[in-house]
C-alpha cells in the first residue's frame, strides 16, 4: 500500500509539472460541500453489501505553479456496514426469515493529493488519491424477522456494534485506509464524483477475537471496510 501511495503522488506531481494548461485552474483555497450514496461491505465477514449515505465538507488548495496539482482535506459523515439474510426460531419452534445488519457510522477525515485538468473554461476533470482516518460514532448490529406476530417480534434484537463485548460480535472504533476519487466539474461550482475506499485496519476488537479463540479455538479472519461512493458537490 505504501508503494502504491508513493507512486500515485509521484505521478500526480509529474503530470502537474509537465503539462501547462490552456485553462489554468485558479490558485489558492476553495471549499466544497457534497452529498451522495455509499455501497459498502465488510470484507471476509460473509455478509453482503449495504447502501448508506455520505455528506461532508472539504478544503482544496491548488498549488502555485503546479499546473493543476492540488491538496485536499475534509470531514465526512459516512454510513457503512453490511447485511445478510438469516433465520430465526421462535419459542413455538417456528422458523422465520429475517435480515441481519451491521450499521456503522463514521466521522472520517480524508487527506488526498489530486490533479485537475480543465477541458474548457466551464468543464474540468479531476482525480485524487490518499489515506483516510475514521472514528466510529454510532454502530448497531440488528436482527429483524420479516414475519408478523408476537413470535416474530420476540426474535428482534440489537446492540451497539462498537461496544466492547466478549459475547456479541463487536468492532473497534478506529479505522484507516486508502481511497481515490475521480470526477468532473461544471462552471467551477457543480461536480459529480465517484470513488472507492479500502480499509486497512482489522475491525474486530481484540477482546472478542481472544474470547472466541480461548473458548472455542476459533481464529477469526481479519475484516476490513470497503466502500464505493457516488456524490454530487458544490464548490464555494
Amino acid at each position: 500500500m505504501k508503494k502504491i501511495f508513493t507512486l500515485a503522488i509521484a505521478l500526480l506531481t509529474f503530470a502537474g509539472n509537465a503539462m501547462a494548461l490552456d485553462y489554468e485552474p485558479e490558485q489558492g483555497f476553495t471549499w466544497q460541500a457534497f452529498v451522495g450514496m455509499n455501497a459498502t461491505k465488510v470484507t471476509n465477514l460473509g455478509y453482503g453489501g449495504k447502501i448508506g449515505g455520505v455528506f461532508g465538507l472539504k478544503l482544496d488548495y491548488m498549488l502555485p505553479k503546479a499546473h493543476g496539482t492540488y491538496l485536499s482535506a475534509g470531514v465526512d459523515w459516512t454510513m457503512k456496514g453490511a447485511k445478510t439474510d438469516a433465520k430465526a426460531v421462535s419459542a413455538s419452534n417456528t422458523t422465520y426469515d429475517g435480515t441481519d445488519k451491521f450499521r456503522l457510522n463514521y466521522l472520517e477525515i480524508p487527506i488526498r493529493m489530486g490533479y485537475r485538468y480543465n477541458l474548457s473554461r466551464e468543464l474540468g476533470v479531476f482525480g485524487e488519491f490518499g489515506p483516510y482516518f475514521a472514528m466510529g460514532i454510532t454502530g448497531k448490529h440488528k436482527f429483524t424477522a420479516d414475519a408478523d406476530g408476537s413470535d416474530a417480534r420476540s426474535s428482534e434484537w440489537s446492540y451497539n456494534a462498537f461496544k466492547k463485548s466478549t459475547i456479541n460480535p463487536n468492532f473497534q472504533r478506529w479505522d484507516a485506509g486508502l481511497g481515490f476519487r475521480v470526477g468532473a466539474e461544471y462552471n467551477q461550482h457543480y461536480s459529480l464524483m465517484v470513488g472507492c475506499d479500502w480499509g486497512i485496519t482489522d475491525m474486530w476488537r481484540d477482546n472478542y477475537r481472544d474470547a472466541l479463540f480461548d473458548t472455542y479455538a476459533v481464529d477469526l479472519d481479519k475484516i476490513h471496510n470497503f466502500n464505493f461512493t457516488i456524490a454530487f458537490g458544490y464548490r464555494f
